[in-house]
């Protein structure tokens, strides 16, 4: 089975919503992209081997689905389960949670690849990187 971590926390604020009132889909991305580098801190890509070079990403597809409306001043969690992990690709996906009423307001699946940066293609990512993800790496995936 999966693990499931939390990933972000926060709450909705009134100048993240729409003309209409709810939450802008600018953003679900802004917190999904806050639980992408907690997530990549958890499996060992930290932002000094980012600085450092010794690892480069490239985010090659994202899918998010919007399930339930929020509005300011709704509290939610982030919660990222690994879906796949390849030797240069990692699919994880995010399930953003409004905490009052337990429902799922959006998902989001997104795939990662390692790249080499002065080849610009692909390339395995560290050992220990795939060691820590597949050890998130499960059948199980957030509910939604």
């Amino acid at each position: 089975m999966s693990v499931i971590v939390e990933t972000a926390r926060g709450t909705v604020h009134r100048w993240q919503c729409d003309h209409m009132g709810h939450v802008n889909v600018r953003a679900y991305g802004e917190r999904f992209e806050e639980a992408c580098w907690q997530y990549y801190a958890m499996i060992g890509i930290l932002p000094s081997r980012l600085r450092s070079g010794e690892i480069h990403m490239a985010a090659v597809q994202q899918d998010t689905s919007y399930r339930r409306e929020l509005l300011g001043g709704d509290v939610v969690v982030v919660r990222t389960a690994m879906l796949e992990v390849r030797d240069k690709v990692l699919r994880f996906e995010h399930e953003m949670v409004n905490c009052e009423t337990g429902d799922v307001a959006a998902t989001s699946a997104f795939t990662v690849v390692c790249l080499d940066a002065g080849e610009r293609k692909s390339r395995p990512f560290p050992p220990d990187v795939l060691d820590k993800a597949r050890a998130l790496l499960g059948a199980a995936k957030p509910a939604g």
